[in-house]
C-alpha cells in the first residue's frame, strides 16, 4: 500500500513550468568497468564504488556543465535487508558530473554537444569515475533544489582506502538470507526546478556471488524512478510506504520528498516487533524524530540505526534519543536546529531504521506518525509532517489469543470437512468476536457448542466428527443460535460477551473453547463437527 500525505493543504498542484527537462536513472552498476567495485577491504570495514547510467526522459536537453554549476551531482547508496528489516549500510561522497555523452541505450538519442544530455539519451559513469574517494560534499547542496554551491567544491578528507566511499563493517556484507540493494539518485537544478525531482531515483538488488565480498553482480532488473526504501515492499508484500511530501520547499511546485515504511512481524510467543523507516530522498528541512501514538500494549527493545557521517562531513553522528514515556515510543534528535544547526538530523539522501517490540498485534489499519522538522520553516508554518504506518491494535489486550486446535473430519460434501474460523479480538470489553462457518452441507440445522476444558473424542455417539470439548460443556439454546447452513452450507453468529448462555459472562482471563455441530448425510443420517477454537478472553 502507498500513502501520500502533503505537509500543507496549498499548492498542491505543480506550478507550470517552461521546461521539463526530466533526468532518470537507468542502470545502477552493471557489467564490466560500470559494476560494483570494492575498493577496499580493511578486515573490520569494506568500501564499494558504483557505476551509474543516467537518461533524459523529458522533452527538453538537461544542461551538463560543471564549470557553471549546472550538472547533475550523482550519490551512490547500498542498503541491507534482513530478517525482515531494511537498514542503510553506507553511502558515498558526491560525484560532480561532466560531459554527458549521448548513448543510446534509453532510446532514440537526440546527440548533442557534451555539455548537455539530449533527449531520450543516456550517460555513463563507471564506479571508477563514481569512486567517492574523489567526491565533493553532501552538506553543500541544497537537495531539494539541485542548487550547487557558489565557492569551492569540498572533497573528503582521510586517508585511503575508506576515504568517501561506501564504507561499513565487514560483519554486514554477504550476509547469508540477507538481500542487498544499491540505488544511485541524481540531482540536477534544472530538472529539480522543472518539479521532476520525484523520479530521479532507482534501485537494484544485488548480491554477493557465492559469499565473496569482491564479486559483486546484480539480481533480476532495475526498478527505476523511485527510491530504495520501495526495495523493502518488493521483498516483504506487508510493508506499508508512506509518501510524505515537503510542498513547495524549494519554490512553488518545487517539493522535498521523505518516504516512511513500517512493517509488524510476528516474533511468536505472543510478541510482535515494529519496524520503521524513514528515507529522506532530498529535503533539505530533515527529520529530527518519529513518534508513534500511544501504544496500549507493552513497550520494549526499543532499536535505532542510522549511517555515520564520514570523511570530514560537518554533520553529526549522534544516536537519537529513544523514550517509551507514557507508552509513546518517540525517537528524537538530541539537538535542534538552534542548538547546532549541523545536529544528527536525518539528512537528504540517508535513511534511518527505528524498531521496538509489543504485546499486541498490528491494528487493522494504520494510524498517524509525527515526523518532526529539523530545519525551520521559512515561511513559519510547518514544523512536522504526518505518515501513516501500522501501529498495534489498541484494541488488542495482554494475554488473550485466539487459537484453532484439534480437526475436522470429511463431510458429505467436502473432503476436507466444514471449516471454522473467528475473527475479530478477544477483549471482552470490545464484544467484536464473530463466528463463521463455511464448507457444510446445504439444508442441515446445527448448534455452537463451548467449554472451559479440551479433549477428543473420535467419532463419539456415532457420530462422523470429532469431539473436541471436555467436561462443563453447554449448548447456544436460543433459538437464533440453531442455524441451518442453507443454500450455500454457510453459518455465522456474533456471540453476545455480556450475556452466554446459561447466564454465562466472559472475563479477563476466562479460556473457552467452541465447536459448531451439525447433521450430515454421510452416507445416511448422522452428525458432524467442525475442529474446535480455543479463545482465551482479556481485557
Amino acid at each position: 500500500m502507498l500513502k501520500k500525505h502533503l505537509l500543507v493543504a496549498v499548492g498542491l498542484l505543480l506550478t507550470p513550468h517552461l521546461v521539463a527537462q526530466d533526468v532518470a536513472v537507468s542502470k545502477v552498476a552493471g557489467n564490466g568497468s560500470d559494476d560494483y567495485f570494492m575498493e577496499a577491504n580493511t578486515g573490520s570495514m569494506v568500501a564499494y564504488s558504483m557505476g551509474s547510467t543516467s537518461c533524459n526522459v523529458g522533452n527538453v536537453t538537461i544542461n551538463w556543465t560543471p564549470s557553471n554549476h549546472q550538472a547533475p551531482v550523482i550519490q551512490t547508496t547500498m542498503f541491507r535487508i534482513k530478517d525482515g528489516r531494511m537498514e542503510q549500510l553506507g553511502y558515498g561522497w558526491l560525484k560532480d558530473s561532466f560531459c554527458a555523452v549521448s548513448e543510446n541505450s534509453c532510446g532514440n538519442c537526440q546527440s548533442t554537444p557534451c555539455s548537455n544530455l539530449g533527449i531520450g539519451c543516456a550517460d555513463t559513469y563507471g564506479s571508477s569515475l563514481n569512486d567517492g574517494a574523489n567526491g565533493v560534499a553532501k552538506f553543500q547542496v541544497t537537495a531539494a533544489t539541485g542548487t550547487w554551491p557558489s565557492g569551492t567544491w569540498i572533497s573528503p578528507s582521510g586517508s585511503l582506502p575508506l576515504r568517501g566511499r561506501i564504507q561499513f563493517p565487514t560483519a554486514d556484507a554477504a550476509n547469508p538470507g540477507a538481500t542487498y540493494i544499491g540505488e544511485v539518485l541524481y540531482l540536477s537544478e534544472h530538472d529539480q526546478l522543472a518539479g521532476n525531482v520525484r523520479n530521479n531515483a532507482s534501485w537494484h538488488e544485488f548480491q554477493f556471488v557465492n559469499g565473496s565480498l569482491s564479486n559483486l553482480d546484480n539480481v533480476g532488473s532495475i526498478h527505476m524512478y523511485d527510491p530504495a526504501i520501495f526495495a523493502w515492499k518488493n521483498e516483504h508484500a506487508d510493508v506499508n510506504i508512506t509518501e510524505v511530501v515537503i510542498v513547495d520547499e524549494g519554490g512553488p511546485g518545487v517539493h522535498g520528498y521523505m518516504f516512511v515504511g513500517s512493517k509488524a512481524t510476528d516474533l511468536g510467543g505472543g510478541q510482535w516487533r515494529y519496524d520503521y523507516a524513514i528515507q529522506n530522498m532530498n529535503s533539505d528541512r530533515a527529520a529530527s524524530s518519529l513518534i508513534l501514538p500511544t501504544i496500549v500494549g507493552s513497550v520494549s527493545n526499543m532499536y535505532y540505526k542510522d549511517v555515520d557521517h564520514h570523511s570530514g562531513s560537518i554533520w553529526a553522528n549522534d544516536d537519537w534519543n529513544m523514550s517509551s514515556a507514557g507508552n509513546i515510543p518517540s525517537w528524537t534528535c538530541p539537538e535542534t536546529y538552534a542548538q547546532n544547526q549541523n545536529a544528527s538530523a536525518l539528512r537528504w539522501g540517508f535513511m534511518t531504521t527505528f524498531s521496538f517490540e509489543s504485546d499486541a498485534p498490528p491494528a487493522s489499519s494504520m494510524a498517524p506518525a509525527e515526523i518532526g522538522l529539523f530545519t525551520p520553516d521559512p515561511a513559519g508554518a510547518s514544523t512536522s509532517a504526518a505518515a501513516d504506518v501500522i501501529v498495534p491494535d489498541n484494541n488488542a489486550c495482554v494475554g488473550g489469543s485466539i487459537t484453532p486446535y484439534c480437526s475436522a473430519n470429511a463431510n458429505s460434501v467436502f473432503a476436507t470437512g466444514a471449516n471454522f474460523t473467528v475473527t475479530g479480538t478477544p477483549n471482552v470489553a470490545v464484544n467484536d468476536l464473530a463466528f463463521t462457518v463455511t464448507a457444510l452441507p446445504p439444508f442441515q440445522i446445527g448448534y455452537w457448542l463451548m467449554s472451559p476444558n479440551e479433549d477428543f473424542i473420535p467419532l463419539f455417539s456415532g457420530s462422523e466428527g470429532n469431539l473436541c470439548l471436555g467436561g462443563g460443556g453447554v449448548r447456544w439454546n436460543e433459538t437464533q443460535h440453531i442455524q441451518w447452513s442453507g443454500q450455500f452450507g454457510f453459518v455465522q453468529m456474533q456471540p453476545d460477551l455480556t450475556a452466554g448462555p446459561y447466564g454465562t459472562v466472559f472475563n479477563d482471563g476466562d479460556v473457552w473453547n467452541f465447536q459448531f455441530w451439525y447433521r450430515d448425510q454421510n452416507p445416511s443420517n448422522t452428525s458432524n463437527t467442525t475442529q474446535a477454537i480455543k479463545v482465551t478472553f482479556c481485557q
